[in-house]
């Protein structure tokens, strides 16, 4: 019996733990998945942002049928350096769920941030994300990823 309750409590803990928030923009044909603990700041056409414990993330779309993959790689770090960011990593370019794009990491005042650059080769629609949290933050950055993963056309 003691057995069977330690079992249930462990079994409740780790499914409250990893549980997922599923969203769909319709207006963009986008889903993607946030950890149970974020929030909806803004969820409009010109942007989706939400809050989680010690985290905020947003996406913005914009529209440009002329940008390809490389162009992208460029704004993101363009937006990088913008921000006045410390220790930016080097652009590293993604192909992932029907977007291209790239992807940097950078630090200002103990706060890392994602920037991700993504671009749907068939459509003239694309997408900065931009995750921040505190640095060192090994959660939050697993966390991070996981929201950046999520992100994929429907």
């Amino acid at each position: 019996m003691l057995r069977s309750f330690i079992f249930s409590v462990c079994f409740f803990v780790i499914t409250a733990a990893s549980g997922q928030q599923n969203y769909t923009w319709d207006e963009y044909g986008i889903s993607f998945s946030l950890a149970d603990d974020f929030r909806e700041t803004v969820n409009n056409i010109e942007e989706f942002s939400a809050v989680g414990d010690g985290m905020d993330m947003s996406i913005i779309p914009f529209k440009d049928e002329t940008i390809d993959d490389t162009d992208i790689t460029g704004y993101t770090m363009a937006i990088a350096a913008s921000l006045n960011l410390g220790r930016i990593d080097d652009v590293s370019t993604i192909d992932f769920n029907g977007f291209k794009g790239g992807y940097a990491e950078g630090e200002k005042d103990g706060v890392k941030l994602f920037l991700m650059g993504l671009i749907d080769p068939n459509s003239d629609t694309n997408f900065f994300v931009i995750i921040s949290f505190l640095d060192q933050d090994q959660n939050a950055i697993d966390e991070a990823i996981n929201i950046c993963k999520s992100i994929r056309k429907l």
